[in-house]
């Protein structure tokens, strides 16, 4: 595929790199960090210009974070209330979604604030941030914020710190399984914490 690209017009590869970047923010397992990766390293030799790279995948993103955002905000509860008359409410912890709401709402910030750099949560995160009625302004500024910095800071490496593809391809991967592994345990010791609570609130019944 970015064979094809890049043989493609400038303006088609800048088209590209937008959409690249909004697709992404929709459907976490496109690769689109790979392909910002790859165009922010031929930048860095003169093909492409870094800043124009840069504004269209930042663009990008917030088109594709402000989407799942106003899907959650406007049929988060309908979807829920599906899953809830239907099979599916038996195997969806229907409970946990709504004190996972709660807490979104108490301590979202910090949480909209890491979403870029939690490769696979980018986009339930803006789901649920809809669902939880996080005001439109504060979280479009925190999510900015986040896809300011995480944008910067990849097309830096692919720019600058990249000798070659191999090792700035070798650095996304290295980077996506270790926040990956952090992010599994994290769920995992927060499902640990959840059952031994539960454990012990029916023992007390």
């Amino acid at each position: 595929m970015f064979e094809w690209i890049s043989r493609q017009g400038l303006l088609l590869i800048y088209i590209f790199l937008f959409f690249n970047a909004m697709f992404e923010s929709v459907f976490p397992p496109y690769p689109s960090d790979a392909f910002v990766l790859v165009f922010s390293f031929l930048a860095g030799r003169g093909y492409y210009d870094p800043y124009l790279l840069f504004a269209l995948t930042v663009l990008g993103s917030i088109s594709g974070i402000m989407l799942l955002y106003v899907i959650g905000k406007k049929h988060g509860d309908g979807l829920l209330a599906f899953i809830s008359r239907s099979f599916l409410r038996r195997i969806f912890p229907l409970r946990l979604v709504e004190r996972a709401r709660k807490r979104f709402r108490e301590r979202g910030d910090l949480i909209l604030i890491l979403n870029r750099f939690l490769p696979g949560m980018r986009a339930p995160i803006s789901f649920a941030a809809g669902m939880s009625g996080i005001a439109r302004g504060k979280f479009l500024i925190f999510s900015a914020i986040s896809v300011l910095v995480w944008n910067a800071f990849l097309i830096a490496v692919g720019f600058y710190v990249g000798a070659s593809w191999d090792e700035a391809s070798l650095f996304l991967r290295n980077y996506t399984v270790i926040a990956a592994s952090v992010l599994a345990a994290v769920i995992v010791i927060l499902a640990v914490i959840y059952y031994r609570k539960r454990s012990r609130y029916r023992k007390g019944l």
